[in-house]
């Protein structure tokens, strides 16, 4: 166990490091490097699905906002555009824009097939087992993403598809 005096003078002495100028400076870039978006209350999501199977999207970062449509299906993914107090803009598949409130939205990943069908394979490789052919917007549920695949789950289907032809992933 550490003694009072021992933390203090450890304390006294990283304040003396700190507020060394040219260290400050160091420190201050380092911060300015590192920091992530949530310690700026910016979430680090591009994309996030509704929670509920009725959603209002506003036209209006507030519920005095008239509704200007309704997604009625859990699980649809949205690209986040801006943010305003509880509010985010959001923009759907076909570039629709408006504003949902963030208690309506998940952080669940979901994507949309945008070819006109794809492969889900066993594995992370064109040269695995083909497991289902999906086509075009068919709903999936993401568990994971590598650099251009998706691990996801169709109906008792679970594979890896190429990420560029699903919409809702970074």
């Amino acid at each position: 166990m550490f003694s009072g005096n021992f933390l203090v003078k450890r304390i006294v002495k990283f304040l003396v490091l700190i507020f060394n100028p040219k260290r400050l400076i160091i420190i201050a870039i380092f911060l300015t490097q590192f920091i992530s978006n949530d310690a700026l209350g910016l979430e680090k999501k591009n994309f996030l699905t509704t929670k509920y199977n009725k959603v209002n999207i506003r036209n209006g970062p507030s519920q005095k906002y008239f509704v200007i449509a309704t997604l009625i299906k859990k699980g649809l993914p949205l690209q986040r555009l801006s943010t305003f107090d509880n509010w985010v803009q959001i923009k759907d598949i076909d570039g629709f824009v408006g504003w949902v409130s963030k208690s309506q939205l998940s952080d669940k990943q979901s994507g949309i097939v945008t070819k006109e069908y794809s492969y889900i394979y066993q594995f992370p490789n064109k040269n695995s087992k083909i497991i289902v052919k999906v086509f075009k917007n068919v709903l999936v549920d993401v568990n994971q993403c590598k650099i251009s695949w998706c691990k996801i789950e169709i109906a008792d289907y679970v594979g890896w598809i190429t990420k560029d032809v699903i919409w809702g992933v970074n």
